[in-house]
């Protein structure tokens, strides 16, 4: 059981539990506190994903030490319902044949959605491939003095959208500033297929409106 939910839930007077609601919410002095910032040195983002993950699980379990196995025992539960499954690549696969996007796998073996004006890498990454990755990338680049104006549009797609979220890359071979949008799910515990179609099919249509939008009301492309 996640912290939220453990601290949140209490025994009631016959033995049973009690749901947690709205007004059963921690107040500021009894949340767990924030663990410390690290050293300069820890706060550069490590190049080795594994060290990245290393330093999330690091925080995650200063905040609850039982996180890791409470969703050990939510992946088993949802395993032994019969509904939800690991991520897989030829689930990717097949989640895109069902919502008809075409694709092509490029030399990493990542998915590679393809639209008009943008295409949509798909794939694994974490330890146990168990984080889905959706980054879009306009085809269009950003000329590096347009870069502050760039900035600009993309903070505001951030600050007023949901889902994905924008940034801009390092400048291409032909100078050029490639304009990105990226989700990011972690999905250990497994989904079902209806739910990987969701998270696919949003991402696709989020991902369009945002490259339309750099290249219209943003005004960058």
């Amino acid at each position: 059981m996640a912290w939220w939910w453990k601290r949140n839930t209490r025994t009631t007077a016959t033995g049973g539990t009690e749901q947690p609601s709205e007004l059963d919410a921690p107040r500021p002095a009894q949340a767990p506190p924030i663990p410390a910032p690290r050293p300069a040195a820890d706060a550069q983002d490590p190049a080795d994903p594994a060290d990245r993950w290393d330093i999330i699980k690091q925080d995650l379990i200063e905040l609850d030490p039982d996180f890791f196995g409470d969703l050990d025992q939510l992946a088993e539960e949802d395993r032994l319902s019969g509904e939800s499954r690991d991520l897989t690549d030829e689930r990717l696969t097949e989640s895109l044949r069902r919502l008809s996007i075409r694709y092509l796998v490029d030399e990493s073996g990542a998915l590679l959605a393809m639209w008009e004006r943008h295409v949509m890498q798909i794939r694994r990454e974490g330890p146990q491939g168990e984080i889905l990755v959706l980054r879009a990338r306009a085809y269009a680049t950003l000329p590096v003095e347009f870069e502050p104006r760039g900035l600009s549009a993309v903070n505001e797609w951030n600050r007023t959208r949901r889902f994905l979220k924008g940034y801009i890359g390092e400048a291409t071979e032909s100078g050029g500033l490639p304009l990105y949008g990226e989700t990011q799910i972690p999905l250990r515990p497994g989904l079902t297929d209806a739910l990987l179609d969701e998270f696919i099919d949003c991402a696709a249509a989020v991902s369009g409106a945002y490259v339309d939008w750099l290249h219209d009301e943003g005004g960058v492309l």
